[in-house]
Parts: C-alpha cells; sequence; structure tokens
C-alpha cells in the first residue's frame, strides 16, 4: 500500500527534524534553567551584600561601608523603579534611617565632617520625599481612630474631614508622580553619597570602631526614656521614639554578638518604636482635627474624636513606657561591655578551626 512515503527517506529526515526540534527544546529549557539559577544566585548574592548586620568574616569598618552601600543602592533602586512611588519614598525613607543609624554607631570613629556631612545629607533627603507619606498617615490614622472607636465616633459627622484628608493626600500623591525633579535629585544625592561610602576611614577594625557609638545611641535612649517618664510631652515621647528606633536597627547590625540578647533588645526597641509611633500620628491627626475643625458637621463630633485620640495616646505612651523601662535598665557602660565581650567571643569561636 501506498502511504505517499516514497522511498522510506522521508520518515528519516522527519525524525531528524523532530530530534533537531528536540534538542532545540531541551537547550532553551537548559538555558532558561541557567538563567532562573543565575537570577536566583545573583538575588542571594545581593541580599547576602546588603545584609543588616556584621559577619566575623569581615573586619567591623568593611562591614559597615557593606551595609551602607547596601542601603543607598536599594534607595537608588526604589526610586528609579516604575512602580508604586509613594511605596518606593516610604521604603527609601526607611533605608536612610538605617544608614543615619550605622553613622550614629561609627561616628566615635569616623572623622567628624564625613559624620556631619553624610548625616545632614540622608536626613535632607528624606525630608524631601516625606510630603505625600505624611499625608497617607493622617488619612490611615483616621480610620484606623473610626474603626477602633466606631461605636463612639459618630462616622456621619466625621465624613466631611476624612474627605477632606484624602483630597490633601491624593494631591501630595499626584505631586510626587508628577514631580520627576524630585525623585531625580534624590537619585543623584544618593548616587553621590554611594560614591563616597569607600571614602569612610576608621581609627580601629574591630568592635571599638562602634562602641563608642554604640554607648552614645544607648544613653541617649535612657536620658530620652528618662526625659519621657518624668513628663510624657509629645515632645519627649518622640525623642523617645527616635532613640528606640536607633537602638532597634543597632541591634540589628550587631546581632551575632549576643544572639539571644540582642533578640531581645530588638524586640523591644521594635515594641517601643511601634506604640510611640501611633501615639506620634494620633498626635499630629490631632492637630489636623483642630486646623479642619470646621469641615466637622458639629462641635460634639470635634469633643468625641479629640476625646477618643487622647485616651488612645494615654493608652499607648504607658505601653511604650512600660516596655521601655526594662529595655534602657542597664547602665550604658555595662551594656557596651557585655556587646564588646559577645562580639569577641565570637571572633574567637568563628576563628578556631574545625576539627577533623
Amino acid at each position: 500500500m501506498d502511504l505517499g512515503l516514497g522511498d522510506g527517506r522521508i520518515p528519516l529526515v522527519r525524525k531528524g527534524a523532530a530530534g533537531a526540534a528536540g534538542a532545540a527544546a531541551l537547550g532553551a529549557a537548559a538555558a532558561a534553567g541557567k538563567a532562573l539559577v543565575d537570577r536566583r544566585s545573583a538575588r542571594i548574592g545581593r541580599q547576602a551584600r546588603r545584609a543588616y548586620r556584621l559577619s566575623p568574616d569581615e573586619t567591623v569598618p568593611d562591614g559597615v561601608r557593606r551595609m551602607a552601600r547596601g542601603q543607598i543602592e536599594a534607595a537608588i533602586e526604589l526610586l528609579s523603579g516604575h512602580g508604586d512611588r509613594e511605596a518606593a519614598v516610604h521604603e527609601t525613607r526607611k533605608a536612610l534611617k538605617r544608614v543615619r543609624t550605622l553613622l550614629r554607631l561609627a561616628r566615635g570613629d569616623l572623622d567628624p565632617q564625613t559624620y556631619r556631612n553624610e548625616t545632614d545629607g540622608a536626613r535632607q533627603i528624606a525630608r524631601r520625599l516625606a510630603v505625600a507619606r505624611d499625608s497617607e498617615v493622617m488619612v490611615e490614622t483616621l480610620r484606623a481612630v473610626s474603626e477602633r472607636f466606631s461605636g463612639e465616633l459618630p462616622l456621619d459627622q466625621i465624613e466631611d474631614l476624612r474627605s477632606r484628608l484624602l483630597a490633601e493626600h491624593r494631591e501630595a500623591q499626584q505631586r510626587l508622580d508628577a514631580d520627576d525633579v524630585l525623585l531625580g535629585s534624590a537619585i543623584r544625592q544618593l548616587e553621590a553619597a554611594l560614591a563616597r561610602v569607600p571614602g569612610w576611614t576608621f581609627a580601629h577594625d574591630d568592635c571599638r570602631a562602634l562602641t563608642p557609638g554604640l554607648r552614645r545611641v544607648y544613653r541617649r535612649g535612657r536620658r530620652a526614656f528618662k526625659a519621657a517618664r518624668r513628663e510624657p510631652s509629645t515632645e519627649n515621647l518622640h525623642e523617645l521614639r527616635k532613640r528606640a528606633k536607633d537602638l532597634w536597627h543597632a541591634a540589628q547590625v550587631l546581632r551575632r554578638a549576643r544572639p539571644s540578647r540582642m533578640r531581645k533588645v530588638r524586640r523591644g526597641a521594635h515594641d517601643v518604636s511601634d506604640l510611640l509611633g501611633e501615639n506620634h500620628d494620633l498626635a499630629l491627626l490631632r492637630t489636623e482635627a483642630l486646623r479642619h475643625r470646621r469641615e466637622l458637621a458639629d462641635p460634639a463630633a470635634l469633643i468625641a474624636l479629640l476625646g477618643v485620640i487622647d485616651r488612645r495616646r494615654t493608652r499607648l505612651e504607658h505601653q511604650a513606657l512600660r516596655r521601655a523601662a526594662p529595655l534602657y535598665s542597664t547602665k550604658p557602660g555595662a551594656f557596651v561591655k557585655a556587646v564588646e565581650r559577645g562580639w569577641r567571643k565570637r571572633m574567637r569561636a568563628d576563628a578556631e578551626p574545625v576539627a577533623a
């Protein structure tokens, strides 16, 4: 029967074509697999370079410079991306706070002019980027308050205030989205800061490069805690929040010195920072409510809103001060010496050869 196969060579050609196609598919799959592996490897390498903690296999100055580069590089990537600009700005400001903590830790060993210039530069960039984020916080804080006290607040009477805050946030967001000059300037400043990091010089290669700064960070936090406990004003509580955030980041950097102790410090400082962050947001919302009091349909609505804000702030204040008490119970010298001992012990343990 003639099946149209001719002299029988066509099936061989088809088989060869199929083999070539299969080989090509396998090659493409292999290439795709290699690309995936390469991307994963690059991501893991990037994460390692940007890890916000000192490693025993690097000198302390090398570690500080590596962490600073990692945070600045991350900020540049965020602001250069095409995603949500508001989220990028928020994450950039967090990265800059980590850089500023590194500078505070290294302050005792860094050139004073370098410390001042880099700290001021990071602060200025963060402030210029703050407008849209701050307006969003007001909207979210009012929403959280209205949900928490839904049984007490006349929601229909604060709707106009919510609409006003939302409109202000949208305007700030639109300005941010349209302001390529602002982001471009921030990126250029970050690139310049990144280029300066290799020039950061230190007097010591070991933990002594950070211990004076750590002592200062802890001492300032302890003083802020005592001041806030003595007079829990908005200013004093906000200062304690900033100092607790510094200690939180410092404990991240030095986590390997005393892992269990640093974990407790990190958690405690993070909790204090969060509690006082909400307290500060409520203080700003209170100011906004008074500024926009005409947006409230009834004076009773303003009284109710201010009342629940003040009650919530009092509770947060008590929780934060209670949480901060054990965090700052140690004297600065003793706290730093314990970290120093832990770091040296860790370095010795990692330097010991593994038994065959």
